[in-house]
């Protein structure tokens, strides 16, 4: 999440999490409701980037096998999309009106993937919590946001 906030929190294309991040920043600093596309209900898995770097290092030097291997948190593990803005809503420090656009669509509900294989042949490996993870990225983000890449300052 770290370095996917800040390298690509363009508002027309960026992932969930970035567009999210951006759009409750801007709303924070502009005094301005923050808007959600969607009910909030879909679920989806995330993996913290630094967590990712730590697995391809692993990959690069100890896994084998020509068979692909996942790399995500569990199942066990997906949160919804409302308990993603909450959690922005927290660590930006976003008091204002928020709420979600329903007349937008959902996408799809789920879109899990299974770490099994991963975790029978790394268990040891510790992901880090979701909250941490999160909080971690939108400080990083907000100390930065002059630096990353927004969108916001796209020349014509």
């Amino acid at each position: 999440m770290k370095n996917n906030v800040g390298a690509h929190s363009d508002l027309e294309d960026a992932h969930v999490i970035p567009a999210l991040v951006h759009k409750c920043y801007l709303a924070k600093k502009n005094g301005t409701p923050f808007i959600v596309s969607g009910t909030g209900k879909p679920l989806r898995q995330f993996i913290f980037s630094y967590d990712l770097a730590k697995l391809f290092v692993w990959m690069l030097r100890e896994y084998d096998d020509v068979e692909p291997i996942i790399l995500s948190v569990g199942e066990d593990e997906e949160v919804s999309i409302k308990e993603v803005t909450d959690a922005i809503v927290k660590a930006v420090g976003f008091e204002g009106h928020y709420s979600f656009d329903t007349t937008k669509a959902d996408g799809q509900f789920r879109k899990p993937a299974t770490n099994k294989k991963l975790l029978d042949c790394h268990g040891a490996f510790k992901f880090t919590p979701f909250e941490q993870a999160l909080d971690l990225s939108v400080k990083w983000f907000v100390e930065n946001y002059d630096s990353a890449r927004t969108g916001m300052n796209k020349k014509p």
